[in-house]
């Protein structure tokens, strides 16, 4: 099993170890480190995991866009800038959290806080701001999204955080986390959730668990030196079983989708071959869970969301075509004649009144 203590006890020996040195040799490994003005911006985008900001905003834009009710370009700046300081404060509160536990992971160790360019202070107060700040701009849009913003902090930096060093349901706890920014987007454009807010949301949790657990496989033995429950540490088999349920899941969602009014029918036949390479990838991982299925697996994921929110685009432009193709020619009786076949003849005993086009064929 994995001992919860293990990366605090390596970080104290390490700490120990640099002191003997320093001692007996003269050398001194510590040293002081002035910030510089120029370096700020970097250290807080850093500080903001500015690559994972950027997509949780972009989800964000999505349900913004994928909702029928068109809000204001205005709406839209607040949502972003909102967005993009709420995901900011989270990751960092995540990175004073776990400094002394990302000091072991080959993957993380380049972080602010691991290299101490920022004292913990700074780096919870740089997250204290951002949240606040991102809160308020929310809230400028609508309260609902200022709270699904907020919860989305406490979810990450409380409870996501906390949980990964004692139960591998950590992951279900962070797909939800991802799952919430385009419930975000569409509150913003119409101050509600409905089905179709449901549906996008759906889409980003079932895709986390394919696209996080095939990449936690091939790391897991930093996840297993820092003390991280994880699927890929504890049960490699669920880890891969898991991964192939929810890459199934995304075949019906996806074909249901168009029902909730995002996107044209059509989307339904399009997303399947997507759907179905992705669980074919899915099911090679679970029969054979090793490094490169698991690369294979989530290297494709990384294309999936941007393959299929284009899909869900022009399906959604041709459905707004068609709608306000079908708008412009109500009523209009020459377009609707056009349409119908000049030879319809009215059944026995029925008036011709009843004909759209008013015709007056003749048997």
């Amino acid at each position: 099993g994995i001992n919860a203590e293990y990366g605090k006890q390596w970080y104290q020996r390490r700490v120990r170890e640099a002191v003997v040195s320093t001692q007996s040799t003269g050398t001194s490994y510590w040293f002081e480190r002035k910030l510089k003005i120029s370096e700020m911006h970097k250290l807080y985008l850093g500080l903001a995991k500015s690559r994972l900001t950027i997509l949780v905003v972009l989800t964000a834009m999505a349900g913004f866009a994928f909702n029928p009710v068109s809000g204001s370009v205005v709406s839209l700046a607040a949502l972003t800038a909102g967005t993009f300081l709420c995901s900011a404060s989270a990751n960092a509160c995540n990175q004073v959290m776990e400094a002394p536990f990302d000091a072991q992971m080959d993957r993380c160790k380049q972080r602010v806080m691991v290299r101490h360019l920022v004292s913990p202070l700074h780096g919870l107060m740089f997250s204290v701001t951002c949240g606040v700040l991102g809160t308020a701009v929310l809230y400028s849009v609508n309260p609902l999204t200022a709270a699904l913003g907020c919860a989305n902090i406490l979810l990450y930096a409380g409870v996501y955080t906390t949980m990964k060093r004692y139960t591998v349901a950590n992951t279900w706890v962070g797909s939800v986390v991802g799952a919430i920014p385009p419930a975000m987007g569409w509150a913003a454009a119409s101050g509600t959730l409905d089905s179709g807010a449901l549906a996008l949301c759906a889409l980003l949790y079932f895709w986390q668990f394919p696209h996080f657990n095939s990449l936690s496989h091939n790391v897991r033995q930093d996840y297993c030196r820092a003390g991280y429950h994880m699927m890929s540490v504890t049960n490699t088999a669920q880890n891969a079983a898991v991964s192939l349920r929810n890459t199934i899941a995304l075949i019906p969602l996806c074909i249901a989708m168009p029902f909730t009014g995002i996107s044209h029918c059509s989307f339904s036949f399009y997303s399947i071959p997507i759907n179905i390479y992705f669980s074919y990838l899915a099911w090679n991982f679970y029969k054979s869970p090793n490094k490169n299925t698991a690369r294979e697996l989530f290297r494709f994921s990384l294309v999936y969301l941007p393959i299929l929110f284009g899909f869900l685009a022009i399906g959604y432009a041709f459905k707004e075509r068609t709608s306000s193709s079908d708008e412009k020619h109500h009523g209009d009786k020459q377009y609707i004649k056009d349409l119908c076949p000049v030879n319809v003849i009215p059944a026995s005993g029925v008036s011709d009144k009843y004909c759209p086009v008013g015709s007056k064929a003749k048997v």
